[in-house]
């Protein structure tokens, strides 16, 4: 029976992936870290940390091996002044620095590299600098009783290096503190040679940076999640939503407080009220018909309100889903990312936003089907609310034959797309969309031919031409 436990227990670990939970990324940072010695579980956590970074440097240095049998060789178990006349001409002191060097490059490089591809800020001299002491042996037992011995410990220590000022890692910033630990936690842990992927949860990530460090930093997620790791995160911001991961999302609320009358309320909750419930953003979607756009239930759901000083983006309002998630394919194969894109609930559902556009002085444009209701539509809108003909068009007027945007795609994009979903047989509407969703999702755009992005750029051109000619 015990052997059957055992199998199963063993059959159950090798399908699940090792779970990463961050709470936070806000740590107090040790000032030092030992990595010999018995000085508890921070100590003995960021001691992975340091050899996943010797690991991601590829030199094959392990701490054991490369650091601490050095210091505490037969040699050099003598008592502490003793070591240290010893030590302070030994060659191993050098050896053991070349491995600091060689760390302290690679964090300098993945952290610091990373601050300025996320937020386009060079780092100019300064680097992260990981030095090494020596301190006299001693042990903790259980009871935290220190002896001494003569098997010394090495301790490391992080800071910031400008020029030639150091400082500790504490005395920066919340934002940078935060950056810092998240890389160091998650881009070396990824590097690691493992059995099996992780799984990275994390919960309110970033909420520490400002808006447009947020928007940039899920840029990152995607680095996270590859090589069979997978990465979920919480989130009250919107700055934090990535439109292309819609699909895979998941709104949680509290059946029996939802919404909360206030939010003290919220505090004074016991368990015994909550009565949480998960259900998919499309569902979600679909229980919320009448909203503006595909966007709009979860701007509710996270309370946003507009600012002031955003009434006056500029944004293209296309008829649906399957109009977003091609053009925004399009726009990431070609690199024209700058084009905003909003998708709509269908072509009688821009009521709304032609009355915000009209109300607010908003600079939209709107692209509608050249299909009869997409027509119909135009023409109703127009009509009903004044809207300037110059602010409202049908693919068609936009680019010949093209009448839904499917049509985009001609007989080798199909293909390729039939091949990509081993498919028996031409794509249908909604297995097209489903290959431009998971394709976004994943950030994993291929291309589809010539034509396609022929058609595809001419479009996005003229509907960038029509915001700007608005403005």
């Amino acid at each position: 029976m015990k052997k059957n436990k055992k199998k199963i227990w063993r059959s159950y670990w090798v399908r699940t992936p090792d779970i990463a939970y961050y709470p936070t990324f806000v740590f107090d940072f040790p000032k030092s870290i030992h990595l010999s010695g018995n000085f508890g579980p921070k100590d003995a956590l960021y001691r992975r940390v340091f050899q996943d970074i010797l690991d991601q440097d590829g030199q094959g240095y392990k701490i054991p091996e490369s650091i601490i049998n050095r210091v505490q060789s037969k040699e050099f178990e003598i008592p502490w002044l003793s070591f240290l006349t010893s030590w302070s001409t030994h060659r191993d002191r050098d050896k053991i620095q070349h491995v600091m060097d060689r760390a302290s490059a690679t964090v300098t490089k993945m952290i610091l590299g990373r601050w300025n591809e996320i937020f386009g800020e060079k780092p100019g001299r300064k680097e992260i600098v990981i030095s090494y002491e020596i301190a006299e042996g001693q042990e903790k037992d259980k009871a935290g009783a220190v002896t001494k011995t003569h098997k010394h410990n090495v301790l490391i220590k992080f800071h910031i290096k400008d020029g030639s000022r150091r400082f500790e890692i504490n005395d920066r910033s919340l934002g940078f503190r935060w950056f810092f630990a998240f890389m160091l936690f998650t881009q070396f842990r990824v590097a690691r040679e493992i059995t099996r992927p992780v799984l990275f949860l994390f919960d309110e990530p970033a909420s520490n940076l400002h808006a447009a460090a947020q928007q940039k930093l899920i840029e990152s997620f995607p680095e996270i999640a590859k090589g069979g790791h997978s990465l979920i995160y919480t989130t009250h911001s919107h700055y934090m939503i990535e439109p292309k991961w819609l699909e895979q999302t998941f709104i949680v609320t509290n059946r029996a407080d939802a919404p909360p009358t206030s939010m003290m309320d919220a505090v004074s909750l016991d368990d015994e009220s909550l009565d949480i419930s998960v259900t998919k953003y499309r569902t979600f979607v679909n229980q919320h018909p009448n909203q503006t756009s595909y966007f709009q239930p979860i701007l509710d759901r996270l309370n946003v309100v507009p600012s002031k000083f955003d009434v006056q983006r500029s944004s293209i309002v296309l008829e649906g889903k399957s109009d977003y998630y091609i053009l925004r394919y399009a726009a990431s194969l070609l690199g024209r990312t700058e084009v905003p894109l909003l998708p709509a609930l269908g072509a009688g559902t821009f009521d709304s936003l032609l009355a915000m556009h009209i109300g607010w002085s908003l600079n939209l444009f709107f692209v509608l089907d050249s299909d009869k209701q997409g027509e119909k539509e135009r023409d109703r809108y127009i009509k009903d609310f004044a809207i300037r003909p110059s602010d409202i068009a049908c693919l068609g007027d936009l680019s010949n034959g093209v009448a839904e945007i499917e049509k985009l795609l001609d007989a080798d994009a199909l293909a390729k797309i039939q091949l990509e979903q081993t498919l028996s047989s031409k794509p249908t509407k909604n297995q097209i969309r489903r290959f431009f969703q998971e394709r976004l999702a994943s950030n994993n755009t291929v291309d589809l031919g010539s034509v396609f992005a022929q058609r595809a750029g001419k479009l996005l051109d003229t509907l960038a031409a029509k915001v700007s000619a608005s403005h």
